[in-house]
């Protein structure tokens, strides 16, 4: 199997970060081994969301090693940076940790994960470059209400298939990988991966309307304005589900009830409100959605 052997050369990449680490070891080691841990929920989160849209066993695969390979980049990322802040990697000519990441799969890696063949290397490094920061098209999405992805086998595709449909899969691949990224997110959480900083500040009306408003609240923007303080990064979460489009993702969120147990255990007086209306936009999301995604 394709996703077997990507496993292997990907475990053995990591390895070689590892070994090229060039000051706190200990440090970095424990970073990698957090996106290890990432890495592998994106894989079996995304595997049940492509069940529950149908994706057949070739197109699966594919999709599993965008799925595994996604934040590749972190790895070196760490190795330069000692941090997962993209903003740190301009410094070495790279836009985030997606540009790095398709670079690390075209420099070699990709060849020696599918090794008999070139045709899925612009679909694999496109998905991983373009789930840091692309915004996905709902029309791309309308592929998922077609046959292609259920009938049709993936070699065969992107050997004959024209730009135009081959860019409409790619996107949808690539709006999978954001909200199972945006959904493990959840996970660490609440399984104690990760537990993001609180404090005692409040959060500034300007930010607090621009999340009612359902706008994007980007991290970096909002440092170079002043207005970013621990509790600020609790909405920033919430507004992931602004940015979730498949109703297959929202589901799991509704099913697993996770904005309700976020919202006990982080207990943070500051974002009470903004836990409630988040749960009832969701509702109201899958509630309105068409049987695919949701708006």
């Amino acid at each position: 199997m394709l996703y077997l052997n990507a496993l292997e050369y990907f475990k053995k990449h990591i390895e070689l970060e590892k070994k090229s680490i060039i000051g706190d070891k200990d440090q970095i080691i424990a970073l990698m081994e957090r996106k290890i841990v990432h890495s592998h929920e994106v894989v079996s989160d995304g595997t049940k969301v492509l069940e529950k849209l149908g994706f057949n066993d070739s197109f699966k695969e594919l999709a599993r090693i965008t799925f595994l390979d996604h934040d590749i980049g972190r790895f070196r990322q760490a190795r330069y940076t000692a941090t997962f802040d993209d903003t740190k990697l301009i410094n070495y000519g790279y836009k985030n940790h997606g540009d790095l990441g398709k670079v690390v799969l075209l420099s070699g890696l990709i060849k020696q994960q599918i090794p008999n063949t070139r045709v899925f290397d612009e679909a694999i490094s496109d998905v991983v470059n373009d789930h840091v920061t692309k915004i996905v098209d709902s029309k791309s999405l309308l592929v998922l209400c077609s046959d292609l992805l259920k009938s049709e086998d993936a070699y065969e595709f992107f050997l004959k298939a024209d730009i135009d449909t081959k860019r409409k899969v790619i996107d949808t691949i690539t709006q999978i990988v954001q909200d199972v990224d945006r959904l493990d997110i959840y996970h660490q959480i609440l399984d104690g991966r990760w537990t993001p900083s609180k404090c005692d500040s409040k959060i500034d009306s300007k930010v607090f309307a621009m999340f009612y408003k359902g706008e994007y609240l980007n991290i970096a923007e909002l440092k170079a304005k002043g207005l970013w303080n621990n509790n600020v990064g609790e909405l920033v979460r919430l507004s992931f589900i602004n940015q979730i489009k498949l109703l297959s993702v929202a589901e799991v969120i509704k099913e697993e009830n996770i904005l309700h147990r976020l919202k006990e255990k982080r207990n943070n007086p500051y974002v009470l409100d903004a836990f409630d209306v988040t749960i009832q936009k969701l509702d109201e999301k899958v509630k309105n959605s068409d049987g695919i995604t949701i708006r």
